[in-house]
């Protein structure tokens, strides 16, 4: 579908491809910057922070998953608001076949 791009592991975009299906981009990853943030970074480590909501507030963070998105997560309950208002739910509309659990 062309626009391809590849994200640095701060969320900038390092090459942004065009609306050419099948263009072929390329860059630079760095797996010990990757690393270094995961490890080194604070209140920006997000993936950290998804688990451990609360962790700059409380010693050691909260764990029992304390806002209701992430029970609704764990329970598979989560829907957003306008759910039922998502026109496209898959990718069908773009020629991709129906999505099916395994």
């Amino acid at each position: 579908m062309g626009e391809g791009m590849i994200v640095n592991f701060d969320g900038v975009p390092m090459v942004e491809g065009s609306n050419r299906p099948d263009e072929i981009i390329t860059g630079e990853v760095r797996p010990d910057l990757v690393r270094e943030a995961r490890t080194d970074w604070a209140v920006e480590n997000n993936m950290y922070q998804l688990g451990h909501r609360g962790y700059v507030a409380v010693e050691d963070g909260i764990t029992d998953a304390p806002y209701t998105y992430m029970q609704d997560l764990q329970n598979g309950e989560y829907r957003l608001p306008w759910e039922d208002d998502v026109v496209h739910k898959d990718g069908q509309a773009y020629g991709f076949d129906k999505p099916r659990k395994k």
